[in-house]
């Protein structure tokens, strides 16, 4: 449980200030490479502001995110896993599983908080992606020189996309793999490996991808492919905390239970990093929809001897209403789960579980919604300047890091099936309205009993559990959605409106599914469509358009071209005719 305060005020603000600097407006770097450079000078900024010592990483959390909530992520994505992979992985890695080698390993704690070095850490594998259990790197221990000898035995095995392509900057890594005692193999587990010295010079073995080499559409971190040519570090460079040890002489002792216990052990940081690096799209949710809102708002149409606004247009409120409720949806949970996972002392399996859910359901809620913030801002929502594009590229690349969407709600599934996590249905539903509150949650609670039943009598007919269960992961990702969309409208109960919106959305997205089961009517479909139109356009008038108020940040949206006294003005002004 972490020692938290409730008021992090004062660090918000700062952050806030620090936004609105000209180093994080919109600047086009004239390379790649000043692109990196800019990026590191931005996250100094962050540290130099926010302070953040290592202890703070295992007692409260919660600062952490409120960096990582902070606009200064607004402008640029590739900040974001920048300081979630040093602070949280890197960082968090190494104080968590310093046990009694505190004191050897103080030169790197006290080189990453300040910065003096970056902090990456890297699992993934070209291979096997985010597939831990299939990791291929080697760690072989030398008993005559004390040493631990880091290796790639095969191209599968190399590193992808850690941030060290970068000749300019420091790097320390926590580096997970396989440990090799006597030619026996005792699990995954981490070691630190210093990369690149304080000139940005790689050190010896260590080999790395130039910076154009991994391509993606939007970043500009300085990912990486890495290999490893029999690399050595200290014999303090293996991370096993108080439960696992290599003694001098090469022999592995453990106070864990299971290999499974040994597994959790090395990757102690990665559910953290799920909830930290959600805490990033909170500040890009909140711009993107107001934005968006604030164009419908300003954009004119002109008809036969009229002119209206977009948000005029019935179309406009329904899609913007249904992308507010989205967005608001997401942080809801991510507020939910934040206050419970900083409050409420948690056992791995638990916060396994919550990281899972707030990871999977926030980002693909908000998928559908930040496309909708940009299609119905025009041109003018793919512009850097106006914030959403960011929000889309951010929410994009966050699917895939701490874990793809797709394998996290697998797992929330499996959890479901084998923890018995299965909510039991508590409304009784026969004599009240299928619009209200009540009713909606009661059918969303049916669709997860009905889909958990379907899995368990396919398990139970089944001898080969691992095909049943491959056979059956259509209806495990129907109901890890399920339930997740269940437990996100559970955080939308102060506001009935946006709650019941939510909860329609996603029963017409369904309607064969509720039909064929006979939950739902004909004549109740229409019923649930008229009223969702109806919530809709009353969300957009009464609550929607006054969103950059409920998350206080109309200052920020009027730095933007959109959110300006006078669009056209702006971009004349920007334009230096």
């Amino acid at each position: 449980m972490q020692n938290i305060s409730d008021n992090y005020s004062i660090l918000r603000l700062k952050l806030k200030e620090l936004s609105t600097e000209r180093s994080f407006q919109y600047i086009n770097p004239k390379s790649r490479e000043e692109q990196v450079e800019h990026l590191y000078y931005q996250m100094q900024q962050i540290v130099n502001v926010a302070g953040i010592k290592a202890v703070d990483i295992l007692t409260d959390m919660g600062k952490l995110l409120t960096v990582m909530e902070s606009p200064c992520l607004l402008i640029a994505p590739g900040l974001s896993p920048l300081l979630a992979s040093h602070y949280n992985l890197c960082l968090g890695t190494i104080i968590s599983l310093a046990g009694d080698k505190i004191s050897e390993l103080q030169e790197y704690i006290d080189d990453l908080e300040t910065l003096k070095t970056k902090g990456i850490y890297m699992v993934t594998e070209l291979d096997r992606g985010n597939n831990v259990m299939g990791l291929q790197t080697q760690a072989y221990f030398d008993e005559e020189l004390q040493q631990f000898i880091i290796n790639t035995p095969v191209a599968g095995a190399c590193k992808f996309m850690p941030y060290l392509s970068s000749d300019h900057q420091p790097k320390l890594a926590v580096v997970m793999a396989r440990l090799w005692l006597k030619e026996k193999e005792y699990g995954v587990h981490p070691f630190i490996v210093r990369c690149r010295d304080q000139n940005g010079k790689l050190l010896r073995g260590i080999k790395v991808s130039k910076l154009s080499t991994v391509d993606m559409y939007s970043s500009e971190a300085d990912h990486s492919v890495t290999s490893f040519d029999n690399v050595r570090v200290p014999y303090h460079a293996f991370l096993g905390g108080d439960l696992n040890e290599v003694t001098t002489e090469g022999h592995f002792l453990t106070k864990n239970t299971s290999k499974r216990d040994i597994f959790f052990n090395s990757l102690c940081r990665v559910e953290w990093g799920k909830l930290v690096l959600v805490a990033a799209l909170m500040s890009h949710y909140k711009m993107a929809i107001a934005v968006a809102i604030e164009y419908s708002k300003k954009r004119k149409v002109n008809g036969k001897n009229t002119e209206f606004k977009l948000s005029d247009i019935a179309t406009h409120k329904l899609d913007l209403a249904n992308a507010y409720m989205a967005l608001t949806a997401s942080i809801a949970l991510y507020e939910d789960t934040k206050q419970r996972c900083l409050t409420v002392e948690q056992t791995h399996e638990e916060l396994q579980h919550e990281a899972a859910v707030v990871k999977a359901m926030c980002v693909e809620i908000a998928r559908g919604a930040l496309n909708t913030c940009m299609a119905r801002a025009g041109a003018h929502g793919k512009m850097i300047r106006n914030r959403i594009a960011q929000a889309v590229i951010l929410n994009d690349h966050t699917a895939t890091a701490e874990g793809d969407s797709l394998p996290v709600l697998m797992k929330i599934a499996k959890d479901l099936i084998s923890r018995n996590l299965v909510p039991e249905q508590l409304y009784d539903i026969q004599t009240i309205s299928i619009t209200t509150q009540q009713a909606l949650l009661k059918l969303l609670l049916s669709q997860i009993n009905l889909l958990s039943q379907q899995i368990r009598e396919k398990l139970d007919t089944d001898e080969n559990q691992s095909l049943a269960w491959n056979n059956s992961t259509h209806i495990a990702k129907e109901l890890a959605w399920a339930y997740g969309i269940y437990k996100t409208a559970i955080t939308l109960r102060s506001r009935s409106n946006v709650q019941r919106s939510f909860c329609i959305n996603h029963i017409l997205s369904n309607a064969a599914w509720f039909s064929a089961n006979q939950l739902v009517t004909g004549e109740e479909f229409q019923k649930l469509r008229e009223c969702y139109e109806e919530i809709c356009i009353d969300i957009f008038d009464k609550e929607a358009t006054s969103v950059a108020e409920e998350f206080d940040i109309v200052d920020l949206v009027k730095m933007t071209p959109i959110g300006s006294d006078d669009n056209a003005s702006k971009w004349v002004e920007l334009s230096r005719f």
